[in-house]
This record gives C-alpha cells, sequence and structure tokens, in this order.
C-alpha cells in the first residue's frame, strides 16, 4: 500500500510473535524452504534444516538478516518461502527421504492491479465452490491471491502429468485468463512464500483468507499490525480426500482418479 513501511524494529517485533513463528514453522517443516534477503539468500533448508529448525529461528533469522542495514527501514523485508512439493522425511541431506506430493496452486498475478487479480481469482474460487472440494486462499503479500489444494487431497499417488493436466484443466473449466495464471507452480521444486511470512518487496503478509475474506479483499488487511492466526486454515475435512477423486474424475475420467 501507498506509505506502507516496516522499520527493522517492526519486522523484528513481528516475527517474534510466538503465534506468527509457530505458523510459518507449520507450514514450512517438511518443505524444502529458503529465506529471501535484500542481499540473496541466507538460508536454505530441506525441512528441519538448520536455522530453521525450530519455531523460534524464526525471529533470529530474521534479525540476522537485518544486522548490516544502514537505515532504520530496509531496502527489502526477509521472508520465508517453501517449496510446493513436501516430503515425509524432514532431516537435512538425509538420504532416502519420501516424497510425499504436492500442493497444487493457482497464483494468480495482475502485476499493480489487486483488483484484477482477484477478480480472476474468484473465477478459481467459484469453480470450486460448485466442485465442493476443499481449498485454501492466502494473499502473496504483493497483488494477488494463492488458490491452494492441498497435497493431502490429491491422490497419493498423481503422476506429473496428471498433475499438470488437473491443473490446465480446472483453469479452462475456470474461464480464467491463462496469461494471468504462474504455471511454474506446477512443478514440485517451485518455492512460494510461506503463509504469515512477509513479502520481501511490500512488507505486506502473506495471509491466509477466508472465503468471507476473499470476497471483500483490500491489501490494508495485510499490514502486519492487524495480524491474527486462523488455525483451522490449516485443518483439512475428512471427506476432502473423496471431493477431490470425485472432481478429478469429472475432469480427467475415472481411471486418473485412482
Amino acid at each position: 500500500m501507498l506509505g506502507y513501511v516496516l522499520s527493522i524494529q517492526d519486522v523484528v517485533h513481528y516475527y517474534s510473535k510466538p503465534g506468527i513463528q509457530e505458523a510459518i514453522f507449520q507450514a514450512g517443516h517438511d518443505r524444502d524452504t529458503i529465506t529471501v534477503l535484500d542481499t540473496g539468500m541466507l538460508s536454505r533448508g530441506r525441512g528441519n534444516a538448520p536455522g530453521f529448525s525450530q519455531p523460534e529461528d524464526i525471529p533470529q533469522i530474521a534479525q540476522q538478516s537485518l544486522q548490516n542495514q544502514q537505515s532504520t527501514v530496509p531496502r527489502k523485508y526477509p521472508a520465508f518461502h517453501g517449496t510446493v512439493g513436501r516430503f515425509s522425511n524432514t532431516e537435512l541431506f538425509r538420504r532416502g527421504r519420501t516424497f510425499i506430493g504436492s500442493d497444487m496452486v493457482f497464483d494468480i498475478d495482475a502485476k499493480t492491479d489487486y483488483r484484477k487479480a482477484f477478480c480472476q481469482g474468484k473465477r478459481i474460487v467459484e469453480f470450486l465452490d460448485g466442485q465442493k472440494v476443499t481449498y485454501r486462499i492466502k494473499f502473496s503479500g504483493g497483488t494477488g491471491p494463492h488458490i491452494i489444494l492441498p497435497c493431502e487431497t490429491l491422490p497419493q499417488r498423481f503422476s506429473s502429468n496428471r498433475f499438470k493436466r488437473l491443473f490446465r484443466k480446472i483453469c479452462e473449466q475456470s474461464k480464467i485468463e491463462l496469461e494471468n495464471v504462474d504455471f511454474s507452480l506446477t512443478s514440485p521444486k517451485h518455492f512460494l512464500r510461506l503463509p504469515y511470512s512477509l513479502n520481501e518487496y511490500t512488507g505486506l503478509v502473506s495471509l491466509p483468507l477466508t472465503r468471507d475474506t476473499f470476497e471483500d479483499f483490500e491489501p490494508g488487511i495485510a499490514e502486519s499490525s492487524h495480524i491474527t492466526i486462523d488455525n483451522h486454515w490449516f485443518q483439512i475435512p475428512e471427506d476432502a480426500h473423496d471431493q477431490m477423486q470425485r472432481l478429478i474424475s469429472d475432469i480427467l475420467g475415472r481411471r486418473d482418479a485412482s
């Protein structure tokens, strides 16, 4: 937002809140993670990696990243990103870890126009509502929404080819403008800003949204001083997998739903 800036003290204070630490850690504990800073990447980990092995490490990383700043306002804000791919073994560099699968993320980006991005995203949300499947929404912290089909709802053995076909079919049936969708997120190696992380460019929070707050979204609600944790956002209903199986069967065919 115009005129919105955070001081170094504001950044450290935000990441020092126990609820924020726990939420970021919960979202990133089974992913490859990176911390994005003004000078590039401070740390890179794999799940419970050194530098990101416990929630309390998060404000320490943020504070470390800001130590050499010449101004009270950082040029970029420390931000935490994780892969869309997830793994059952989170120990750093341990051999034999198991790839669980990927969240399916629709990253809607209209550059400087958040209203257009959310209008486009609404087409996907309304399609998923009509299919009665479980999804999550969060604000990127920039201009657009991230609409997420959690890994837990998708088939355990879901090939990359079928994953990409389903992604494209949902886009097509939602009648979204494809030039506004980031297709690189169909790769499990692609990084996405973790929920409750600051956006490194704007300082706004990558904020989990409910269906209602999505509908009435204004960037001001993502200012760090306004944030409360929504633990319900992380929950998966018991029938979510069955709902997704029905959607895949309808879109790709019965054989692809298994």
